[in-house]
């Protein structure tokens, strides 16, 4: 009998990689004649990068960049044994999380620092970035990128443009006669955000105020983002332009690749071909609900599985609307504490141990019902 443990995160409680080695365990325990697969995921959130490097053999590399305040920082991003895949997060330059909640303010930042990081891996020989846009602190439509790139922008008066989010609507001429070569390079984007760039839906109105604009500058940076789209001839409304302010946008006037991230991490970790003999697959994230089944990672995992008619039992600390789980093909749902005691503190179970030893004994249950 050969299971796959094809796992998320359960966030705030055991990490992707201490999941799938839990339920090995379990497996080796009950089933000792079973082979067990371990394959520990993610869908473009947190983790991410980090599953993506494992099964590229990737090894950390550091890279002097600005943040999104053009603050030097030193930040990191992998590249794979073979030198020829980057992997990293515009977060780590141009994160929301790197600014203090004084100094948030999409008219004030950058991605400039994203550029820069894709400018050295690529200067470094690799031809394939894998580049996360989750977290952005910023609302600039990516021209902060695209100048790190060598892409200039001027106004009227021919003066260049500083490419912050405040700036967009000066813009009236870009220069791309400087950008850097990008002919032999693939941008895969992990992007699950499908906003068009501008308007109700768009990345100011949608995102702006999370990153600390009032609704007067909510309104000037959606109608800065209006303003540079009639300078490109990318669509706006493509889905996923809007993402991380408008990064999406500049990453699809390079003929970028927006794509699903558990699309890209099932992808690279290869989960069609290990499935292929399956007998059992167990899945599964912190929480599994309704919302689930657009597109997070289990139920990724769930469609491979459908097409190959392989079992999928999903597992998670909480589970809602279960019905409607077990109707998109799940052949079980179960929430690793439903055996024990209601009354039990939510912060008692997602302590890592008390998570760890209750995934073990939900496995062991299942796998004796299943074998029996």
């Amino acid at each position: 009998m050969k299971i796959v443990a094809a796992f998320d995160s359960f966030k705030g409680s055991l990490s992707a990689q201490d999941i799938v080695t839990i339920v090995g365990k379990a497996v080796r325990t009950t089933l000792p004649n079973a082979t067990i697969t371990e394959l520990p995921l993610a869908d473009g959130g947190e983790g991410t990068t980090e599953a993506l490097a494992h099964y590229l053999n990737a090894s950390w590399q550091i890279c002097n960049a600005h943040d999104a305040l053009m603050r030097p920082i030193t930040t990191k991003y992998a590249i794979s044994s073979n030198g020829t895949t980057a992997i990293m997060d515009m977060a780590s330059a141009a994160g929301l999380t790197l600014l203090s909640s004084e100094e948030r303010n999409p008219m004030l930042t950058t991605t400039f620092g994203v550029g820069e990081m894709l400018k050295d891996a690529i200067s470094k020989g690799c031809k394939h970035i894998l580049l996360g846009i989750g977290g952005s602190a910023t609302n600039d439509a990516g021209i902060g990128m695209l100048a790190a790139l060598g892409v200039k922008f001027y106004d009227n008066h021919k003066r260049e443009v500083t490419p912050i989010g405040k700036n967009l609507k000066l813009i009236s001429s870009v220069d791309l006669s400087k950008i850097i070569n990008l002919k032999t390079i693939t941008i895969d984007v992990i992007c699950d955000v499908t906003n068009p760039l501008y308007g109700p839906n768009g990345a100011a109105h949608i995102y702006a105020k999370q990153k600390g604009a009032n609704s007067t500058e909510i309104i000037e940076l959606d109608n800065g983002l209006r303003h540079f789209a009639t300078l490109c001839t990318t669509n706006p409304n493509t889905s996923g332009a809007g993402a991380a302010g408008g990064l999406g946008y500049a990453l699809l006037s390079l003929n970028a690749n927006l794509k699903n991230g558990a699309e890209i991490v099932l992808e690279t970790a290869q989960l069609a071909h290990h499935i292929q003999d399956a007998d059992l697959i167990f899945t599964g994230e912190g929480k599994i609900d309704e919302q689930t089944l657009c597109g997070k990672l289990p139920f990724a995992v769930l469609q491979m599985a459908k097409h190959i008619q392989k079992p999928v039992i999903a597992l998670a600390g909480c589970v809602e609307n279960k019905d409607k789980l077990l109707t998109a093909g799940f052949k079980d749902v179960q929430s690793i504490n439903a055996l024990y005691n209601p009354n039990v503190p939510i912060t008692e179970l997602m302590k890592t141990s008390v998570a760890a030893e209750n995934l073990y004994n939900t496995v062991v249950l299942i796998l004796d019902k299943y074998s029996q």
